[in-house]
């Protein structure tokens, strides 16, 4: 018997002698041994000890965690480095669900494309149109502030009470519609009779009435139709491009698949941008004529095709894709509510809550407050670059054509910069960490901001085409960044949400947060109007503190929705597999 047990113990001894060597072995990037138990060779391994100095360990051991035989970079999750092997596996990744998802990926981009398209369009139009009018940029502040963020309050109500009743696409296509209505009334009828529907006697009233510091805001009553044209285009871009875009992508893309075809989604933008740029630098060769209001017609009509190809697309994409999931969600439904009948214990269905009931949980949601946060700062930083910047444009460029003109370059340049960004921008996803992306825009605006406003209140004029150089390459690098980095950073979190979040929380955000940024930078900008006697190189300095105050304030809101855990990092996340192609 207890020779027996002393064979057994041998043989146990023996065999975890054999799972260490082999053990040994990996980590020293040894030949596996397969030589019998009382071989020489073996009893070599598990005697011999290992090297305790790094420069004699082999490549795969002195590299640490993560590190190839190549002798490449460790894999360094907290510090952001990843290795060379995980980047690969990333990329392939990404070949492999825009290859399943190309039925939807490229439909999306194109969709995309068209209405970016008419945005670039729209809103090089309304600053051109605007700015070279009679009071200049000074007129900015006061159309923002008592103009759009009405506007947007009143669509953020009519948005919220017709969602109820009527379906998505519908609603989407009535707001198309009526946007695209106005701009023809504009083009062939508003614009060219606008000597007659200025009134001269109201703005000689004005201009006695009002005091220095206000003029602006006489203009802006004055010329009445500028303004609607003004606030129309700019809801554009907030109503179509922002909202009801990404409320189609959040109802359609999975979570698995966001990290990947949210940044790509701008691609189709990027492209828009460069081609309606180069169509606003070459106008006059397409519309055939020199006077701004031909020109005007020629680039409403291009829109109004555009949004037939909008409405087109918007609604293949709602029949191939939304109504199935839909369904499906509906089935998903009926199946709980018969398995709880048959349990005995019947669900009922919940109440609809009303407006403020519904407005009261969406603001005690932490993610929408910093959300909201990070719209306000932001729409407040941009405000106060692009009116200094386009105030210097209009010294340069009072021509209502060539304005258009140079903001057709500076539309061509930032699709070209955007695009860049987005192509690197899901790789910078998985280099670092989300706080670390969505900190990229706010920094930028701040300490670019800071550079500029700096440069305008000490500068000379012997530099002004300098100054005017540096404020458009902040504007592109500033909403490049803010395309390809902090919105796809943003959706990620919504997608997070439930549907009420996604939806309300969002019309609200998009549409009435980011105006009421603008509009409370406008109310301090009229605020400095005051003391600066009407002129706004006087308020340079005062703008410039501002900055430095609400980008420190973005940075920390940033900081406290990156706190909240609800966005994994891509490396943290579990490995995406590549979606069924779309049927």
């Amino acid at each position: 018997m207890e020779t027996t047990t002393r064979t057994m113990r041998s043989g146990l001894v023996g065999r975890q002698g054999r799972l260490v060597a082999a053990r040994r072995d990996r980590v020293l990037g040894r030949p596996r041994s397969f030589a019998p138990p009382n071989h020489p060779q073996n009893k070599w391994v598990v005697c011999r000890a290992p090297p305790t100095r790094p420069e004699l360990l082999p490549p795969r051991a002195a590299s640490g965690n993560g590190a190839s035989a190549s002798g490449g970079l460790p894999s360094d999750p907290e510090n952001g480095v990843t290795s060379s092997s995980e980047t690969s596996t990333f990329v392939s990744r990404q070949l492999s669900v825009l290859r399943a998802k190309a039925s939807y990926f490229l439909p999306m981009c194109l969709l995309f494309f068209f209405m970016a398209f008419n945005n670039t369009i729209f809103d090089s139009t309304k600053d051109t149109i605007l700015i070279t009018a009679i009071g200049g940029a000074e007129q900015i502040p006061f159309v923002t502030l008592y103009a759009v963020l009405p506007a947007s309050c009143l669509f953020l109500f009519l948005f919220s009470v017709a969602s109820k009743r009527y379906s998505r696409r519908r609603v989407f296509n009535w707001t198309v519609c009526l946007f695209m209505s106005f701009f023809a009334l504009f083009a062939y009828v508003l614009y060219p009779n606008r000597d007659y529907l200025h009134s001269d006697a109201l703005a000689a009233w004005a201009g006695g009435a009002l005091p220095q510091g206000l003029q602006a805001l006489g203009h802006v009553v004055h010329q009445w139709t500028f303004t609607l044209f003004y606030v129309l285009s700019e809801l554009w871009g907030d109503v179509i491009l922002s909202l009801n875009f990404w409320v189609l992508a959040n109802e359609t893309t999975d979570h698995k698949d966001a990290i990947v075809l949210y940044p790509l989604f701008g691609l189709g933008a990027n492209v828009a941008q460069f081609a309606s740029g180069q169509i606003l630098r070459n106008v006059r060769r397409f519309s055939g004529e020199m006077t701004y209001g031909s020109q005007l017609k020629f680039l409403v009509n291009l829109t109004i095709v555009v949004a037939v190809g909008i409405l087109a697309l918007h609604h293949w994409l709602d029949l191939k894709f939304v109504r199935p999931k839909l369904a499906a969600k509906r089935r998903q439904e009926e199946l709980e509510r018969e398995e709880a009948a048959s349990g005995g214990a019947a669900s009922e269905p919940e109440p609809k809550k009303s407006f403020w009931e519904n407005a009261k949980v969406l603001i005690s949601s932490p993610a929408l407050q910093c959300l909201a946060a990070i719209a306000l700062a932001q729409g407040i930083t941009t405000n106060l670059v692009e009116v200094a910047w386009k105030a210097s444009l209009r010294e340069k460029f009072s021509d209502p054509r060539l304005y258009s003109q140079f903001m057709g370059s500076v539309s061509s340049a930032l699709g070209l910069c955007t695009g860049v960004a987005m192509v690197v921008s899901p790789t910078i996803f998985l280099k670092c960490t989300w706080r670390q992306v969505a900190s990229v825009n706010p920094n930028l605006m701040l300490w670019g901001g800071l550079a500029f406003f700096l440069a305008m209140i000490f500068g000379s004029p012997q530099i002004q085409g300098g100054i005017i150089l540096g404020g458009t390459a902040l504007y592109i690098f500033g909403r490049a960044s803010k395309f390809s980095l902090l919105k796809p950073a943003e959706e990620m979190v919504y997608i997070t949400l439930d549907d009420n979040a996604r939806r309300s929380g969002k019309a609200a955000i998009d549409v009435v947060g980011s105006q009421m940024g603008k509009s409370l930078s406008s109310l301090m900008q009229q605020v400095f109007l005051i003391f600066g006697q009407g002129k706004i190189q006087r308020t340079y300095p005062m703008m410039a503190v501002l900055l430095v105050a609400v980008g420190t304030v973005w940075i920390k809101a940033v900081g406290r929705l990156a706190g909240l855990g609800l966005v994994k990092d891509a490396r943290e996340a579990p490995q995406v597999e590549a979606p069924k192609a779309a049927q």
